[in-house]
């Protein structure tokens, strides 16, 4: 499925049926753009710290890749473990279950954009949140994304 249009279809859901939420978008919209002429540029998007947490909560709750799949390009020993994952071998990160999580998202299938405070964010392990993978095999759909979700931000 598309990834900008799935998006911001299950975004605009989750404001729908969360009032409090869509209200304090629509404050943060409103004072941003006043202050830009009415106008969504660049500088303006950049101030709209609570959109970006709506849709970084909604890519955690609705990834568009349930699953990662990778190779493995040197043999590793995973820390504090005996498991060693050889060269070649296929691994599958299961994105799907770690963004809905407990230990990592407390009440994960609650809708909130608070998990993406910087305070939040630095809490948590840098890997639990994969809405397009990471690394220099992350998902390149992620440019285009970001270019579109821009523009629909207007």
């Amino acid at each position: 499925f598309e990834t900008a249009s799935s998006t911001m279809a299950f975004c605009l859901y989750e404001l729908a049926c969360n009032p409090e939420i869509q209200d304090k978008l629509y404050q943060e919209i409103k004072e941003v753009l006043a202050k830009h002429g009415g106008k969504p540029t660049y500088q303006a998007l950049q101030e709209m710290p609570y959109m970006d947490k709506v849709i970084n909560e909604t890519l955690r709750r609705y990834a568009s890749l349930s699953i990662l799949n990778r190779t493995c390009i040197e043999t590793y020993k995973v820390p504090d473990s005996d498991l060693v994952l050889e060269k070649g071998q296929r691994i599958t990160i299961p994105t799907y279950a770690i963004h809905h999580d407990p230990e990592y998202y407390p009440e994960p299938f609650k809708f909130d954009p608070e998990r993406f405070s910087a305070e939040r964010v630095r809490e948590r392990h840098p890997y639990v949140y994969l809405p397009f993978g990471e690394g220099p095999r992350m998902c390149i759909e992620v440019l285009f994304w970001w270019a579109k979700i821009s523009k629909m931000k207007k």
